[in-house]
């Protein structure tokens, strides 16, 4: 499956499978002269249903209809039951069924766009985990494994990463201390904000992309070798403005390379 180069890419924080939110953002996108949408998870591939299907065949004969298309990597709010053998070590970008315009991005795959080394990033551990029920609404395979911060590391260097979670190391400006949510639960998450952090080292990207947190904002990152240049966006039902931005290949150089 090849992931074709774009002209003008939207990224895009949280849709949680908001049927509204992905018909407005597709079309802002499309306004907007974007022909590829990169989604930085919880996009909504959610557990098989009459409305998830919906969602998504929606959304597909949207893209399909503007002729564009959108790549995901995967949120901790997904159904990995169906994405973890996607997710192993060396797995290529699937299209599910007749889905043909939306396309997932496995946990380390890396493509070329622009002359760049771009990487997917998907996972995030889920602090309200134990209000879940397992198989329902929470998979284990939400987060990172060892065996896939590994093959994410390997040699060859990125220079943009597009991901779900947010690398330990600065603080994210907006959200709360988390105290409604159980102890254990906010150090799993810390501690995988530590795995993402292990992949940066190792592959040293100038950008990274993320939602999560529902916040948008910029940071940098001081690592060895240098600075990456971090972005964190908001989710539906926040604003189109806060929830995306833009890319092209000029302004992906400008910011690499001041």
């Amino acid at each position: 499956m090849v992931v074709t180069e774009p002209n003008k890419v939207m990224v895009a924080g949280d849709w949680h499978g908001n049927p509204y939110w992905a018909e407005q953002a597709i079309k802002y996108a499309k306004r907007n002269g974007a022909d590829t949408i990169v989604h930085v998870g919880d996009y909504g591939f959610w557990t098989p249903s009459e409305r998830t299907y919906a969602y998504l065949l929606g959304s597909n004969q949207l893209l399909e209809e503007l002729d564009m298309r959108l790549i995901w990597v995967d949120g901790n709010h997904e159904d990995h039951s169906q994405l973890d053998e996607c997710n192993v070590p060396g797995g290529r970008p699937t299209v599910f069924g007749d889905l043909d315009q939306i396309m997932h991005l496995p946990r380390g795959f890396r493509w070329e766009w622009w002359g760049m080394t771009w990487m997917a990033l998907g996972g995030a551990h889920s602090v309200d985990r134990s209000w879940r029920r397992e198989g329902h609404d929470w998979w284990p395979g939400e987060v990172l494994s060892g065996e896939q911060v590994e093959y994410a590391s390997r040699p060859g260097g990125v220079d943009v990463i597009v991901a779900h979670d947010a690398p330990r190391g600065f603080a994210i400006p907006g959200i709360g201390s988390g105290n409604e949510f159980p102890s254990e639960d906010l150090l799993a998450a810390e501690s995988h904000r530590g795995l993402v952090r292990e992949v940066v080292d190792a592959t040293k990207p100038s950008l990274f992309f993320h939602g999560h947190y529902h916040v948008n904002y910029r940071a940098k990152l001081e690592r060895e070798g240098g600075t990456t240049e971090i972005f964190g966006l908001d989710r539906d039902n926040s604003t189109i403005a806060r929830n995306t931005m833009f890319l092209t290949r000029e302004v992906l150089e400008k910011v690499i390379n001041p």
